[in-house]
């Protein structure tokens, strides 16, 4: 089968800044440098709460993982039994579990060959350092084929639709700083993911993304009717529960203070040509433009609501991005700001009550799914606290 190398948000679950600070530490493999066991698995498994919020069903992980909601682990259960081990993940220092499952891939290929002229541990033979782009000097999986740029989505082979790298990555300055393996999943199970509206991955491609031949389509089509026999539904129910919905009524009540000015939300909203969200509405007139700190457990990242004079309606609508495929759908419209360039934008695609929130990377020019609406954004910024 042919495979692609996956990507995904570096805003993972399982570390503090990107993956650079993970919160499940392994323990050392070798007693003499102390690389780490790449293949263990801490138990319990934690992860950051707010973060557990995002609205998509896969989301990256540490060492060439992923997490999946419920829907999508009975999705591999059909289509790609025993090629994962799951294993149920729970709050940051808590044994509360969350929604998400930590899927580990049963089967690795070796990708790449490191420079030999990097010194090895004595003990182990590991080099101190792998990057990626720098110090490989040969692929054996997951890059271009000869006379193929880089980028052009070219795919591996396997007899696995789900699997990863034994090959590690990591800092031209040493793997303590931060370590990473690759993820890769046959190109007929990814575009069904995507058929099925499963949303957390793209293949790991600067250029179009590969597209499914004949033999693919039909086995496509074949597992598309077996996941509806089998009573899995074919769309994503959405993630913000009647508790949630509970907990932001509680939020305004708890919230709630006098305005010093109020906003004519009719008549903004005439000039805007669309309505504003209720929860957005139910927000800005009962609590205001209020200010989230440490947001997803960054420290220094604040999440400002802005009024509804303020909103940006023009520097991220539809197109204007010019970015991957997935941004440029998105018709965003901007309600909250970070202070350091990125933000957060409605998707005020026509059809919706109440919109979803995307957040805007500007290192990356890219809108990401951040949460399933206003009152699910506002719950994560406040990391599900009323108090």
């Amino acid at each position: 089968m042919r495979c692609v190398e996956l990507t995904g948000s570096d805003d993972r679950m399982d570390c503090r800044e990107m993956f650079y600070r993970p919160i499940n530490p392994l323990p050392p493999k070798c007693p003499k440098c102390s690389f780490p066991d790449l293949d263990h698995v801490p138990q319990p498994y934690f992860l950051v709460k707010s973060r557990t919020m995002s609205p998509n069903e896969l989301a990256m992980a540490q060492n060439g993982n992923f997490f999946v909601r419920e829907r999508i682990r009975r999705v591999f259960d059909i289509l790609a039994p025993g090629q994962c081990t799951f294993y149920p993940t729970c709050y940051n220092g808590t044994s509360e579990e969350t929604p998400w499952f930590l899927a580990v891939p049963k089967h690795q290929v070796i990708t790449a060959k490191v420079n030999p002229s990097i010194p090895r541990c004595e003990k182990c033979g590991e080099p101190g350092s792998a990057h990626p782009g720098t110090q490989y000097v040969e692929y054996y999986f997951g890059q271009p084929s000869r006379g193929q740029p880089l980028g052009s989505g070219w795919t591996g082979e396997s007899e696995y639709d789900v699997l990863k790298s034994s090959t590690w990555g990591s800092s031209e300055r040493g793997w303590n700083l931060w370590i990473s393996r690759d993820l890769f999943m046959s190109v007929r199970l990814l575009d069904l993911l995507k058929k099925i509206k499963a949303k957390g991955f793209c293949e790991a491609t600067c250029g179009k993304p590969t597209l499914p031949d004949n033999d693919e389509s039909i086995w496509i089509r074949e597992k598309l009717n077996a996941l509806e026999t089998n009573g899995i539904p074919l769309h994503a129910a959405g993630t913000l529960s009647d508790e949630d919905t509970k907990w932001f009524r509680d939020y305004l009540k708890h919230h709630s203070r006098k305005m010093e000015s109020a906003w004519d939300v009719k008549a903004i909203e005439k000039q805007l040509k669309f309505k504003l969200p209720k929860t957005y509405v139910d927000f800005i007139t009962k609590v205001g433009p209020a200010s989230f700190e440490n947001v997803d457990e960054e420290e220094g990242f604040t999440a400002s609501i802005v009024a509804p004079d303020e909103l940006d309606c023009e520097s991220y609508r539809a197109g204007i991005l010019q970015a991957d495929e997935e941004t440029n759908a998105v018709d965003g419209v901007m309600f909250a700001t970070t202070g350091h360039g990125d933000c957060f934008c409605f998707d005020v695609r026509k059809g919706k009550k109440e919109f979803p929130i995307f957040l805007f990377k500007h290192e990356y020019n890219v809108l990401e799914p951040y949460a399933e609406n206003f009152a699910a954004c506002i719950k994560r910024f406040a990391d599900g606290v009323i108090g």
